[in-house]
């Protein structure tokens, strides 16, 4: 799945108590379901049956199983030439139902067979309704934990089983499931038709996949595989792009694994309202339309990106995922980890141009940055309710899970891991697999101890931090290594102190590097001579932060281009990250940034201006404008040196550093000459759509709408309802959060939760009103006022998450009291762990400002308050 939701580990003090009441017992095991489904699209209701072929380990005279939110109308259950009818007890709180019969069930084969009822509901969950074109669709979302509002079933990951779904739907709609079409009948009653699906494979109850409505397709073959990318009849034009990449990715991956696609076909399938990004239901995924529909003459190069590493991200899980299923939640990593992994291996190949290994290393940081916090959650992490299972989906199970493959990858040869990964699909193909079985796998394939690695990373919380140095005797000399945890961030509470196996690599600047396991004892790489300077995190492909001393950091500095790209990106994170843990002062961060002002590689100018953009936070009223101009005066030569203008023969990473030099001149320094600019190129294209090349005008959307008035604000709203375009219409759409007056501000979230926003966009654009700094006050109240409304349009899935993660932008211990007394007496299950990061987040914050803003004015020369 490629939803994210932020996450820290609070709920982990729940996992001790009593809970395990939410899982089944386990002597009735699942191998066949017959699904029968009716979807009423007008009573927004369904009803259907379900005839599920189990084994029983012992004689019984119960059954449990998962139901949520649907009415049973009969069950009977059949064994040794006995049909019983069964008695349904139902438990709300544990989502469970206890099927009863008069005698016991014996041990093994029996049938239960069920008819019942269900709501097509609006929270984007189980099976539920969608609205688009002024009709109805039905679509499934069953992850984690929600196949059981689609049909009473056993909806825990290791109960794999078959599945053959028959679904009766209006004449002129169509179905999409896991299977394919089979057969097409009229009837049974007048104005209905019958569809039915072949047989699945083996797999878990979450990938089970359904959509009804008038979906249209564009199709293709891959090695003998059917691929179809479908959307709505008016968006059929769009899926051109997202059919090509599809394709390629096919190929790819049929190429990299050792078991080619493992099911008989593929629908990609665009749906109107969709609470993830994608979900990856086996041969059926289902995305948002944002994330797959494109022109490719006008979208941008971030929504190409996006399309192609998502789809990549996806059709990656038909192996990482539903060929092999992890056992419980605990191991999510095992799907969305590999999968993260993997979706850039294709790209790379198929699109260098895109330097998906700078994304990788980006990647990187966003998981350490939340790994850095006190309550960060290890990998592996127990989880038993829905709502725990619902917090697992986060930049641990995906960006960190993903980042420990890439240094364990890097460490023990590419193709030695492919062995290993490959052995590991074979071995558990069809089934099941915990942490250890994957890790004994690449043991085995690669001779080293990768059990031993990978159990530190997986099973321990915390970003490890290198302290490196160089020690010289003669014309020789040696990189020393220790490591300890990297610092929480300032004012933070201590931590534990884990210890781990790390493979470091060094290099030197003529050298070619070395790579050495270090443990609890300090190391020593030998170095070919005694060089000013190492780089201890060589091709950044390790998983932690470097500490420098300022002697051989101030080298480092002198000569940033001697590093790769990559590294670079690696050096300015790990020195902001030592700032905001109070181990170095922002001067350090500052003078190192200085040395980037020859920089032109959009990854590593989009790093920096993450930065620089959060240390506005550390300005006083007194020091924002002198702050503001230095950071002018660092990129405007960048901005002029590449013009505003495109080229006809420009590269998408021209068009990247443009739209990320003038996004930050424009929103973070605040430049009159640039926010000036970015009005004149969004007026035109507003005047003429298509006028901006679309990269740039994404940038500079926000950046005209920081002083706009109610008339720019008219235009973009109209621009928004007008745009066929999902990229044109989200530009706009968010260009309104971007607004300052406080009218305009009050307008936008009376839009949010009105009837002309979607529920799966409430939590982004909230979270975007409360990333404007101008803004955030109000936002923030206003958010207060109307959080039983906001949180009934975001839907149980927990889409609310998105805007606790955004209220961490504060960076005030008055918000801060704010923020834990209005959640007190709230309850948000699916977002404790959200919560308690960004309140730590806020308290660091306020810390860090409180250090560090006399030290910012006294680097900018001002004079002492």
């Amino acid at each position: 799945m490629a939803l994210r939701l932020p996450a820290s580990v609070v709920a982990l003090l729940l996992l001790a108590s009593p809970c395990f009441g939410q899982r089944l017992p386990g002597n009735v095991k699942p191998e066949h379901y017959d699904i029968g489904v009716e979807p009423n699209l007008a009573a927004a209701t369904f009803g259907a049956s379900v005839r599920i072929t189990v084994a029983l380990a012992r004689p019984s005279t119960t059954v449990v199983l998962n139901a949520a939110e649907i009415e049973f109308d009969s069950a009977t259950i059949t064994a040794a030439g006995r049909t019983q009818p069964a008695r349904v007890s139902l438990d709300p709180a544990t989502e469970q139902a206890t099927l009863t019969v008069p005698r016991a069930i014996p041990a093994g084969p029996a049938v239960i067979a069920i008819t019942y009822r269900g709501i097509l509901n609006d929270q984007l969950r189980g099976l539920y309704l969608s609205k688009a074109n002024n009709r109805r669709y039905a679509v499934t979302q069953l992850e984690a934990t929600d196949a059981r509002r689609m049909f009473p079933s056993f909806d825990e990951p290791a109960f794999k089983a078959t599945f053959s779904l028959t679904a009766t739907i209006d004449v002129g709609d169509h179905a999409i499931s896991n299977g394919a079409v089979v057969s097409d009948t009229p009837g049974p009653a007048a104005g209905k038709h019958t569809v039915v699906f072949d047989t699945t494979p083996k797999m878990s109850t979450y990938l089970v996949a359904l959509a009804v409505g008038d979906f249209e397709c564009s199709a293709a073959s891959v090695d003998g595989t059917p691929l179809r990318v479908c959307a709505t009849p008016d968006k059929k034009a769009q899926t051109s792009f997202a059919l090509e990449v599809a394709q390629d990715l096919l190929r790819y991956f049929n190429q990299y694994y050792a078991i080619e696609y493992p099911f008989k076909k593929l629908d990609i399938v665009a749906v109107p309202d969709f609470a993830a990004g994608a979900m990856e239901n086996t041969a059926a995924i289902f995305y948002r339309e944002t994330l797959l529909l494109a022109d490719p003459r006008s979208a941008s190069v971030q929504l190409r990106k996006d399309i192609a590493g998502v789809l990549a991200h996806e059709i990656a899980h038909q192996w990482f995922g539903n060929l092999v299923t992890m056992q419980w939640w605990d191991d999510l990593w095992l799907n969305e980890g590999f999968a993260t992994w993997m979706q850039s291996k294709p790209l790379r190949a198929l699109k260098p141009e895109w330097h998906p290994e700078l994304d990788e290393v980006q990647s990187n940081q966003k998981a350490m940055t939340l790994d850095s916090l006190p309550s960060a959650r290890p990998i592996r992490s127990k989880a038993t309710t829905p709502a725990q299972i619902l917090e697992l989906f986060d930049a641990i199970a995906y960006e960190k899970g993903a980042a420990v493959l890439r240094m364990i990858e890097a460490w023990v040869g590419e193709e030695e891991f492919r062995t290993g990964v490959n052995a590991y699909i074979d071995r558990f193909k069809y089934g099941n697999a915990r942490a250890e079985d994957f890790w004994a796998a690449l043991t085995k394939s690669t001779g080293k101890p990768v059990d031993r690695v990978m159990k530190a990373f997986v099973d321990q919380p915390g970003v490890p931090l290198v302290d490196a140095a160089i020690r010289c005797a003669a014309t020789r000399g040696t990189a020393t290594i220790a490591q300890e945890r990297a610092p929480a961030p300032a004012g933070a509470a201590a931590a534990s102190r884990p210890v781990w196996s790390i493979p470091v690599c060094v290099r030197a600047p003529a050298g070619k590097g070395s790579c050495e396991v270090v443990g609890p004892a300090p190391a020593a790489l030998p170095l070919d001579s005694c060089p000013p300077w190492v780089m201890a995190n060589a091709g950044a492909r390790g998983y932690y932060r470097v500490l420098y001393p300022p002697a051989l950091l101030r080298s480092l500095a002198k000569d940033v281009n001697a590093l790769t790209p990559a590294e670079r990106i690696s050096l300015l994170a790990d020195e902001w990250a030592l700032v905001r843990a109070g181990r170095h002062d922002v001067e350090v961060f500052l003078d190192l940034a200085e040395g980037f002002r020859a920089e032109r590689t959009a990854a590593v100018l989009g790093t920096l201006a993450g930065a620089v953009t959060s240390i506005v936070s550390l300005t006083t009223d007194a020091s924002r404008p002198a702050y503001r101009a230095w950071l002018s005066g660092l990129l405007r030569p960048a901005l002029q040196e590449i013009g505003w203008t495109p080229s006809t023969d420009d590269t998408d990473e021209a068009r990247e550093l443009r739209a990320t030099l003038a996004g930050t001149l424009g929103g973070t320094a605040r430049d009159p000459e640039v926010i000036g600019r970015a009005r004149e190129v969004v007026l035109a294209d507003l005047a003429k759509p298509g006028t901006v090349e679309p990269t740039l005008l994404n940038a500079v959307v926000p950046v005209a709408a920081r002083s706009g008035d109610a008339s720019l604000y008219d235009q973009y709203l109209a621009r928004s309802k007008a745009a066929t375009d999902p990229d044109d219409r989200y530009r706009f759409l968010y260009g309104l959060t971007s607004f300052s007056d406080p009218a305009l501000v009050r307008r936008t979230m009376d839009l949010t939760l009105g009837p002309d926003v979607r529920s799966q966009d409430a939590g982004g654009l909230v979270a975007a009103l409360l990333g404007n700094r101008d803004a955030r006050p109000l936002a923030w109240q206003l958010l207060q006022e109307r959080w039983d409304a906001f949180q009934k349009k975001t839907g149980g899935f927990g889409g609310y998450a998105s805007a606790i993660t955004a209220l961490s932008s504060f960076c005030d211990a008055r918000t801060l009291a704010e923020v834990k007394q209005f959640f007190a007496a709230r309850k948000i299950p699916e977002a404790e762990r959200t919560l308690q990061q960004s309140t730590e987040r806020i308290s660091a914050c306020a810390a860090l400002a409180s250090q560090q803003s006399p030290k910012l004015a006294a680097w900018l020369k001002l004079p002492p308050d």
